[in-house]
């Protein structure tokens, strides 16, 4: 099997870099395994590296790829990473939402909104390094089907530009990624427009893609 290849594919668009990352981990991922989300299996047979995605323009269009099979669903994997609309299927549908772990972040009976303190934080220091938010507990997450993917957002103003890095564990490369780009970028631009500054530079990492 050999070592996780780490891979790093940059460009100006979404739909070029995303494309590049999946060329990318065919031509030079390794053959391995993950554990499975079904019950009825173990574990899953996967092509496999790290990889390190930089969109310098993200919200310049295209912003979507045509070869995305979940395109007709994307506005509403961005309304619900930030307003929440499917927080209610918590418990019955899924283990957790991003929006919830972002913006309601549950510390015993405290509710955390992160996003919120990301904003503060940099309204008060643009420039300072300690801007992120993070979505794993370990007191749960070892122990329920399915954690969350994304493990940390961390965001900086350079040049009157919000610069922002999300950090994955895991993801799916095909059927995931490409709506968690576009989502996370929308809320690169939630963040922006708080704090009256452009869009800057998307930087995103995958331990496993």
């Amino acid at each position: 099997m050999g070592k996780i290849p780490q891979l790093v594919v940059k460009g100006d668009l979404l739909p070029e870099v995303w494309e590049a990352s999946i060329i990318n981990l065919w031509d030079e991922g390794i053959d391995s395994s993950k554990e499975s989300y079904k019950v009825e299996e173990k574990k899953d047979a996967i092509k496999e590296a790290s990889m390190l995605m930089v969109v310098r323009k993200p919200f310049k269009q295209p912003m979507v790829h045509m070869g995305y099979e979940g395109i007709m669903s994307l506005n509403e994997y961005v309304d619900d990473v930030i307003r929440g609309t499917k927080d209610y299927l918590i418990g019955s549908v899924y283990d957790y939402t991003y929006h919830k772990q972002l913006f309601e972040f549950e510390v015993g009976q405290t509710q955390i909104d992160q996003i919120g303190q990301l904003v503060k934080k940099l309204k008060e220091s643009s420039f300072s390094n300690r801007a992120q938010a993070i979505t794993w507990m370990p007191w749960k997450h070892y122990d329920v089907d399915g954690p969350p993917c994304l493990q940390r957002i961390w965001c900086k103003v350079i040049g009157g530009e919000l610069e922002m890095h999300t950090h994955w564990r895991s993801r799916d490369a095909y059927h995931a990624a490409f709506a968690n780009m576009f989502a996370f970028i929308h809320l690169q631009k939630f963040i922006a427009d708080k704090l009256r500054v452009k869009v800057g530079q998307y930087v995103d990492h995958s331990d496993s893609y």
